[in-house]
């Protein structure tokens, strides 16, 4: 399933991925993955009920217990040596054979929605096994349609991206799709071949994206990306890739506050990304931010506080609504700012991620993919 991944080329991303802003500092400004973004990419629900419910480690385990009717604390048998439940996180094969073998329709289904939305949304480092969190949102299948997964598996995103950023942290998890293929919408540089599909199929599995080698292959791909990303300007991003009414559709992608996934929750800022509306860039003002956070280099005590009357902001959609046409007018030419743009960001981030005399410079090409590959297709919600 990871195999589509260009990892060098996620990585050369995230390390211009500001957590305190939830955007990529880029050499002409912010840019970010927004809501509209998902429902494009992904074709799953923005809006909806916050995904906002929470447990105690030990209630999330106890669900797991009732979910597989078996001690969790148990091996989980067959090829598999290791237990249901360890470092608080669920089996996931284990899981899906289980619901099976339980012979309950629902429990079935549960089951194997658990491990799908593991497995794609909300992807954890290990690979094989999944945030039993997710199984909250699965309890009552009533309410499935309810939620707004693409907010939730945004926040989720934001989160993990966040911690990838710290000195210590090792891989990056998330919806791993979700990333790649946005840089494929925003980056022409950095583009495979297309495959034609329909305007309501979701635009990640219209990628052909290669399989590349890892290794030393991979490290020289990362330089060579860094490069690239250095020496980009505002004029090589397509900023409105479904077109200038892509968000029109999507109200939700102009709510300001934060989202959440179950004790996730982060900042979410429109304003900071107009360009991505086909507006121009202001100087944004002061973001809603956390009560407190605290972000150690490891990144294994990743923590970020929210003062709990901000679960209310989600539900005040006309007040927490960022209206573009007060804010600033549609642009002229898709990378406008406003004149003192440039000095404002430039005193709060810095161009590059590359020193001048540390590479040769080369000739810039076209698109870093330019043969034809046997195609993968991303994995289709």
């Amino acid at each position: 399933m990871m195999q589509h991944l260009d990892m060098a080329l996620l990585s050369a991303f995230v390390e211009r991925w500001q957590p305190d802003t939830n955007t990529f500092h880029m050499p002409f400004g912010e840019i970010s993955i927004l809501l509209h973004d998902v429902h494009h990419i992904l074709r799953i629900p923005v809006d909806g009920e916050l995904m906002g419910d929470e447990a105690s480690q030990d209630t999330l385990k106890s669900d797991m217990g009732g979910l597989v009717r078996l001690s969790v604390d148990a091996q989980v048998g067959g090829k598999w040596k290791s237990k249901w439940y360890d470092n608080g996180a669920m089996h996931a094969e284990g899981l899906l054979v289980r619901g099976g073998e339980l012979k309950i329709k629902e429990m079935e289904v549960q089951c194997y929605l658990f491990v799908l939305l593991g497995s794609t949304l909300f992807v954890d480092k290990s690979r094989d096994r999944l945030r039993p969190a997710i199984n909250l949102f699965l309890k009552d299948h009533r309410r499935l349609a309810d939620y707004a997964w693409g907010a939730g598996a945004l926040a989720y995103l934001y989160r993990q991206l966040g911690v990838a950023t710290r000195a210590g942290s090792k891989g990056l998890c998330g919806c791993l799709t979700l990333l790649q293929a946005w840089i494929y919408e925003y980056f022409p540089l950095f583009r495979p071949s297309q495959l034609p599909q329909s305007p309501d199929a979701p635009r990640a599995s219209s990628w052909i994206s290669p399989r590349l080698p890892g290794g030393d292959e991979a490290r020289q791909r990362l330089v060579r990306y860094r490069q690239l990303l250095d020496e980009l300007s505002a004029d090589d991003v397509t900023w409105t890739p479904y077109g200038r009414d892509g968000h029109r559709d999507i109200p939700r992608s102009l709510y300001t506050g934060p989202i959440r996934f179950s004790d996730i929750a982060e900042g979410y800022d429109p304003s900071r990304c107009l360009r991505q509306f086909g507006y121009r860039q202001i100087i944004p003002a002061a973001m809603t931010v956390p009560h407190d956070q605290y972000r150690p280099a490891s990144g294994s005590s990743y923590i970020v506080f929210w003062d709990p009357w901000v679960n209310q902001l989600w539900n005040n959609v006309a007040a927490r609504r960022l209206e573009l046409d007060f804010a600033s007018r549609p642009c002229e030419q898709p990378s406008e700012i406003v004149e003192e743009y440039v000095d404002w960001f430039l005193t709060r981030s810095h161009p590059r991620i590359t020193h001048p005399t540390d590479e040769e410079p080369q000739p810039r090409p076209l698109l870093v993919h330019q043969v034809s590959y046997d195609f993968l297709l991303l994995f289709q919600i």
